[in-house]
């Protein structure tokens, strides 16, 4: 009775920390800033002021003697929507993405000495509702605590252990906020102009480890940056929405050093629509493509 009485305790216990971790969790991502990526070696970031809901950045962008700005991308801005732009001198244009909104700068400076300017953008962060653990995934805590120490065997302790860590894991991938990582940013931005690479690639290109690329893209995959897919040999990547023949054709010319007309792409991604769907691609498809 009294090894009995000590289980329980030990299973309020262990499910009371998960909740309280999940909470905490929750709770800190859904407070993390946005996101705000400089893009160019001639700006920096220097202020960052919060108020209420809303960021206000301060860029400093320096100018060479003699030389100019022409549109230069300066930064973007994800997980936000800009409701300010303003600078000290030169001229901010707004590009927005359906996931982001890029800075475009331009500016001339006619003197022998080094231009500075300062560049204001405010964002709002939409309002997002704190995910709460679901009633179906306490139980299952609870559940498999109970059996796992209930017998007091060294297995039933490992499985508690995967039903406290999983979910966890599940949340902090869940509610994260996915764009925060400048390295998750630099994957995403080299496959909306290289979509149809290898991970291998992505991390030889952007000089990213490939262990770094494999968990940055696992979580772009798990919460719809992402998608992949299968070709013999090769797992693919490519920015969700991106139009299949627009991918196949980068992999076939980066992966198999051929090249296929627009149009032959477009037919192979016709003809390929029924695997599409489930992620894996028969390579002799492709071949037969390439081949005609």
């Amino acid at each position: 009775m009294k090894e009995y009485i000590t289980a329980i305790l030990l299973l309020a216990l262990a499910t009371t920390a998960t909740l309280l971790s999940l909470q905490t969790l929750t709770q800190k991502a859904t407070a993390t800033p946005t996101g705000l990526i400089v893009t160019s070696p001639t700006t920096s970031l220097i202020k960052t002021e919060t108020r209420n809901n809303t960021h206000i950045y301060t860029l400093q962008v320096h100018v060479n003697p003699l030389s100019s700005l022409q549109a230069e991308k300066i930064a973007c801005i994800y997980g936000a929507k800009v409701t300010a732009l303003n600078t000290s001198a030169g001229k901010a244009t707004l590009e927005k993405n359906p996931d982001s909104a890029c800075i475009f700068f331009t500016i001339d400076n006619p003197s022998i000495r080094e231009a500075e300017a300062t560049v204001l953008v405010a964002a709002t962060i939409p309002s997002q509702e704190k995910g709460e653990p679901p009633i179906l995934l306490i139980g299952a805590i609870a559940g498999i605590a109970a059996a796992s120490y209930l017998t007091q065997t060294e297995s039933g302790r490992d499985k508690l252990f995967k039903a406290i860590s999983i979910p966890v894991g599940y949340y902090v991938a869940r509610h994260e906020d996915v764009l925060r990582i400048k390295k998750r940013v630099e994957i995403l931005e080299y496959l909306k102009k290289e979509p149809g690479a290898s991970m291998r690639r992505i991390s030889r290109d952007t000089g990213i480890s490939f262990g770094e690329v494999q968990w940055h893209l696992s979580i772009l995959e798990r919460l719809g940056y992402v998608r992949r897919a299968r070709i013999g040999k090769w797992t693919v990547y490519y920015p969700t929405g991106t139009p299949a023949e627009k991918w196949l054709e980068n992999f076939i010319s980066d992966e198999l050093g051929e090249k296929i007309t627009p149009q032959t792409a477009a037919t192979l991604a016709a003809r390929l629509e029924p695997y599409l769907s489930t992620g894996t691609i028969p390579t002799s498809l492709i071949r037969e493509a390439i081949s005609k």
